[in-house]
């Protein structure tokens, strides 16, 4: 199962960056002198778990030479570190070049990751390029630009459902739920920033390594692709290189998987059969429907997606995949109440086969999934304690209420930030045999509720805390026990899960 990535604040403390390439990171000047700059940053961050009744009550198995040991109630944190060099060169020719540099270190303490089996148990710990880059940044009329960069870069589309995610951070990297890794490898992106349009044209591939991470990162993946989006900016903003600047957004996307590994070890239910796949998505976010004569349209959210994945030259003794994704998400903020409560709903289904011995495959393939929260905690991984540990993010539906506030409080500063938040999550397969499960065994997965409490002291600075309980359906007591390592005997299967959570991040 795929690794989880970062939450809200460390992204939000990254998104400017996302799209906008020539923009460094750093904060510190190493060196200045006419057109010439060249500046060093550092984040820092790190995490810390205790998972009561880890999988209602399985627990999550550590692996070893002799066998596996097992723990019922998980203990964790994470660190991670990342230095950063950047420089730009404003040439006398009217553009200029840009560049990035980067590593990152991270380990794992602990009992490790709490999925069934662990991921980054025996406390790993590893130092891995992340950002090598170079770059073009050629302006055109008005505020329009160009921009040409190759090597090792973040790339997202979006929210980041389809596209986002690079690498990931299980086995010897560590740092599995924080997963601060995100670079793709080259050749590069071609992209347009508008006033009203962007566009992308990219060959890329993630920096996969199952070495690294045991067997369990996604196959190495090379792809070809474009993006095209229209979008409207929110005063003041830049929606042609910040997503975050957009206030209203439609976009395109598509893309062709030349290469990518194949064979058993990838013959998972979300995973295998990349090779030859055309993957299409068409997405939309924002506000809409805002319009002067009714006020209140301003506040209304609605946000989707909907991808396919279609491949006619399958392997592993399929013939084809037929597979899609969706999600709707509408909201609202109450900007006239106290603490400006927002409320949204999100569906979210990911297709799955009846028969698991079908030779057409119509599991979901996330490829490279972010974690697209926008307000809170509550992203595309469907709950703190079930979407980190145990869902498959193929062959399921989720149900997702949330509600968030802020309440007019200041802890440290005059201009610090608390949000709360309340986030449910029902979740359900679609097909159980599908999944591998017993026939007979129902739909229902699980329930579960998390709170959060999320500070921003500035930009560079922030933490949160959360809390929440899982309560198990059939389909999700179906799940943990097939989860126990073959060999092991299966231990009392408990209703609920729980997990305590806290977490921060740092840039210098």
């Amino acid at each position: 199962m795929a690794v989880r990535v970062q939450k809200l604040l460390y992204a939000a403390a990254m998104s400017a960056g996302v799209f906008a390439a020539p923009k460094a990171y750093a904060d510190i000047s190493l060196f200045s002198r006419k057109d010439i700059t060249i500046n060093a940053a550092l984040d820092i961050g790190g995490d810390a778990f205790y998972f009561p009744n880890a999988n209602f009550g399985t627990g999550s198995y550590a692996p070893h030479k002799s066998g596996y040991s097992r723990t019922k109630n998980v203990t964790l944190a994470e660190l991670y570190g990342q230095p950063m060099l950047s420089g730009t060169w404003q040439t006398p020719w009217g553009f200029s070049v840009f560049g990035l540099v980067s590593a990152i270190g991270s380990t794992t303490l602990g009992d490790g990751d709490a999925e069934s089996v662990s991921q980054t148990s025996g406390t790993p710990r590893q130092v891995n390029l992340e950002d090598a880059n170079l770059g073009v940044k050629i302006p055109l009329n008005g505020k329009r630009r160009l921009i040409i960069e190759g090597g090792r870069q973040r790339f997202q589309i979006d929210d980041g459902f389809l596209m986002g995610k690079g690498a990931y951070s299980s086995g010897e990297r560590g740092a599995w739920w924080y997963a601060p890794r995100f670079a793709f490898s080259g050749p590069g992106v071609l992209k347009y920033e508008g006033q009203s349009i962007r566009s992308d044209v990219f060959m890329l591939e993630n920096n996969s390594n199952n070495r690294q991470t045991y067997g369990n990162d996604k196959p190495e993946t090379k792809f070809v692709g474009f993006d095209v989006t229209l979008f409207r900016s929110k005063p003041g903003g830049d929606g042609g290189s910040t997503y975050g600047d957009r206030a209203a957004y439609v976009t395109l996307t598509y893309f062709y998987v030349r290469h990518a590994d194949k064979g058993a070890a990838y013959d998972y239910s979300n995973r295998a059969d990349r090779q030859g796949m055309s993957v299409t998505a068409l997405s939309w976010g924002g506000t809409p429907f805002a319009m002067k004569r009714h006020p209140f349209t301003k506040n209304v959210t609605f946000y989707g997606n909907f991808v396919s994945e279609q491949n006619s030259h399958a392997g592993n003794g399929y013939k084809g995949v037929s597979a899609y994704a969706v999600y709707v998400e509408p909201g609202y903020t109450f900007a006239n109440l106290p603490w400006r409560p927002h409320v949204f709903y999100r569906y979210t289904r990911f297709s799955g086969g009846k028969n698991p011995h079908s030779r057409t495959k119509h599991n979901y393939d996330t490829f490279f999934l972010y974690d697209g929260a926008r307000y809170t905690y509550g992203g595309y991984w469907p709950g703190e304690i079930v979407g980190n540990n145990m869902s498959p993010l193929s062959n399921m539906e989720v149900q997702q209420f949330d509600i968030t506030g802020v309440p007019p409080v200041h802890l440290l500063k005059k201009d610090d930030e608390l949000k709360l938040g309340l986030h449910f999550y029902d979740l359900a397969y679609l097909y159980p045999t599908g999944a591998g499960l017993p026939a007979g065994t129902k739909r229902h997965m699980s329930d579960e509720v998390n709170v959060s409490a999320e500070y921003a002291l500035d930009a560079n600075t922030s933490g949160a805390i959360a809390a929440g309980a899982a309560f198990s359906g059939p389909g999700g007591r179906a799940l943990a026990k097939d989860g126990v390592p073959a060999g092991q005997g299966i231990p009392r299967i408990h209703g609920v899960s729980g997990v305590l959570e806290v977490y921060f991040y740092k840039h210098f």
